[in-house]
């Protein structure tokens, strides 16, 4: 290699070792493929390579950055917020696509061919746009999980449209390697859609969640005592799969659970607690009010601890029969400003089944043993024997209406989802694609831990970073000697830690309704500005009477933040609109009232989200006094 080819590949590695430290160690201990540089008509360079015993060009023999344009025309970044390169070849529609790229666009570039990335990282300088945050380079390496794991932060962009663009000669020689990468970036793409939606969806549900458990998570027990309170101890993490009924009977031992720390879906609570299991925790985190039906009839459970996330709702903490500790929350600790009590995080679940395995990393636990986590219809059936549903079902069943058939149904009814995959026996099942994404986000997980993750499933499918073993000989090695005493929270809440939040919430409110008001204020201005936009003069009024408000609403920062979001779905159609006017060709007056329309439509967004966050506010408040009452009571009784 000479001086000039080996300075310009150790300035391309010098970047691609900011976001790429693996791939840029794999390309400097890879050999060159062979390539027939020379000049282009118009002055870069370009190659041919091997192919079936032919010349195939990389790029084109006259003008390269021309052809690159032209590839890459049909990509409009008004459109689309992401953009799949399935191809490096030379580089050239990569370098364009870089110089175009914002910061609220996300870019992937895949090459399977690793000597013909060093050939080009040798010859072309590529130091414009490698190394950028939101430039993610792959090769062959990148599996599932570590895509997911890059790809996840830039979830919202990605919603706005992806594009999948092929380097035509790259499609030639690597069409296997290029489509299986594109299968597993559509399947990554719609695990991130599918979270940004709920998201949207649930942004009101959430906070309204949220508000009405602030007595528990202001003046009730948190997790920190948990952390790592059973470090080195293993765990097993019960979820309702319908393996779960092949050998969760050997947890019913006592003196086997006094050498495990078991931790319980609250979907399985009831099954585990009619076999004689009393888990240690049981865990929660669902929105919907049915949730209820997991703990009606429940005895009383002082030794069981609830360990759930803020969202879940409410009559889950107001039904459970046992104490209670709740994980933390961004949103409320910012709600309560210096009222926040400092709590070490618990990764959020998107399930019961991965906050159950976030609780046991968080207690230190290790090997963290999976029981029940099928992620597929294993026997044809979606829930373990015995489960909340089956109860539910149970006025509908007879002779021609069993609950093997009510099973299959519920599985049908999502026919369109349902893709046969290969179970850790080798056989086929069933799974959906909402089981197909919690599996994409348990494998991630699991390549993270730095504990054993043992799946003692014994069905469902197969989990990458896990080791598939039985039950019975995983706690025959494991469970071995007992578990510490883990502290059981008290059940009373702190009433003067009750009074201040109420207090808080009460200006909070006020808070709130200056925003509206100032909201309102200004829409009319924004409204006028739109009208008379050519007309300087009368332009230049409507901006001195907006002044005094914009600087009010900058002093009312922290409530604008907290609503936001509860406004989740204007703050996503602001940041869309901020995509198209960027991008869009158009002269100043025209983008002026782009922006102005656009204006317009958050503030009225930002109004909608302030009626409503008062709204949840003050049942929130209601709700605290009620706690407070309940409390009162309670000690009365006892005296």
């Amino acid at each position: 290699m000479s001086a000039r080819s080996h300075g310009i590949l150790e300035a391309n590695l010098d970047q691609l070792r900011r976001t790429e430290p693996e791939l840029a160690t794999r390309v400097a201990q890879s050999s060159s493929v062979e390539l027939g540089w020379s000049k282009s008509k118009s002055g870069p360079l370009t190659a041919t390579i091997n192919h079936g015993g032919r010349a195939m060009a990389l790029a084109s023999k006259y003008d390269p950055d021309a052809e690159a344009d032209k590839l890459i025309e049909k990509v409009d970044l008004q459109k689309y917020a992401g953009i799949v390169v399935l191809g490096m070849g030379l580089g050239y529609h990569v370098r364009l696509l870089g110089q175009r790229l914002d910061k609220t666009a996300l870019m992937v570039v895949f090459e399977p061919d690793m000597t013909l990335l060093r050939a080009v990282l040798e010859r072309i300088d590529h130091t414009s746009w490698l190394g950028r945050h939101n430039i993610i380079v792959a090769d062959e390496q990148m599996d599932r999980t570590a895509l997911l794991s890059r790809i996840e932060p830039f979830g919202g962009f990605l919603t706005q449209g992806t594009i999948l663009l092929a380097h035509p000669p790259s499609r030639q020689r690597s069409s296997g390697p290029i489509n299986q990468f594109s299968k597993m970036v559509v399947e990554v793409l719609a695990y991130c859609r599918t979270n940004i939606a709920t998201t949207l969806v649930n942004a009101s549900r959430t906070i309204h969640n949220l508000s009405m458990n602030l007595p528990n998570y202001a003046a009730g027990a948190i997790t920190d005592e948990l952390f790592n309170a059973a470090r080195g101890y293993p765990a097993v993490c019960v979820a309702a799969g319908p393996s779960l009924a092949r050998n969760v009977d050997l947890l019913a031992d006592e003196k086997v659970r006094a050498n495990l720390v078991v931790i319980s879906a609250q979907t399985t609570l009831k099954p585990l607690l009619d076999r004689g299991i009393r888990p240690n925790f049981v865990t929660a985190l669902d929105y919907s009010a049915i949730s209820k039906r997991f703990y009606e009839g429940l005895p009383d459970l002082p030794d069981v601890t609830l360990v759930t996330e803020p969202l879940a709702h409410r009559t889950i903490l107001e039904n459970f029969p046992g104490p209670i500790r709740t994980t933390s929350s961004r949103f409320l600790d910012h709600l309560m400003g210096d009222l926040a009590r400092p709590i070490v995080p618990i990764q959020p679940g998107a399930t019961v089944a991965h906050l159950s395995f976030y609780l046991a990393q968080h207690l230190g636990c290790d090997p963290i043993i999976l029981v029940g986590q099928d992620l597929g219809f294993t026997d044809g059936l979606y829930y373990c024997p015995g489960t909340a549903i089956h109860e539910v079902w149970a006025p509908e069943l007879g002779p021609f209406n069993t609950l093997e058939m009510m099973e299959w149904q519920r599985i049908a009814r999502h026919r369109s989802n349902l893709e046969k995959v290969t179970d850790i026996h080798g056989k086929s099942i069933y799974s959906d694609e909402q089981m197909r994404t919690y599996l994409k986000q348990f494998e991630r997980d699991f390549s993270k831990a730095t504990q054993r993750v043992l799946d003692a499933t014994e069905g469902g499918v197969a989990k990458q970073h896990t080791t598939a073993v039985t039950l019975a000989q995983t706690l025959r090695e494991h469970a071995t000697r007992p578990v510490p005493a883990i502290p059981i929270p008290p059940r009373a809440l702190d009433d003067q830690r009750l009074a201040e939040t109420a207090k808080l919430l009460e200006t909070r409110v006020s808070e709130v309704s200056e925003l509206r008001r100032l909201s309102n204020r200004t829409l009319p201005l924004l409204k006028q500005m739109h009208k008379h936009q050519k007309d300087q003069q009368h332009l230049e009024k409507l901006y001195d009477q907006m002044a005094p408000l914009r600087k009010r609403v900058d002093e009312l920062s922290d409530i604008f933040m907290i609503i936001s979001e509860l406004n989740a779905i204007g703050v996503f159609k602001r940041v869309r609109a901020d995509r198209t006017i960027e991008h869009a060709d158009t002269d100043p007056w025209q983008e002026q009232r782009q922006r102005l329309e656009r204006d317009i439509e958050n503030i009225g967004w930002l109004v909608q989200a302030c009626d409503e966050a008062n709204s949840i506010f003050r049942k929130a408040i209601t709700n605290i006094s009620h706690s407070r009452t309940k409390q009162r009571e309670v000690k009365r009784t006892a005296a």
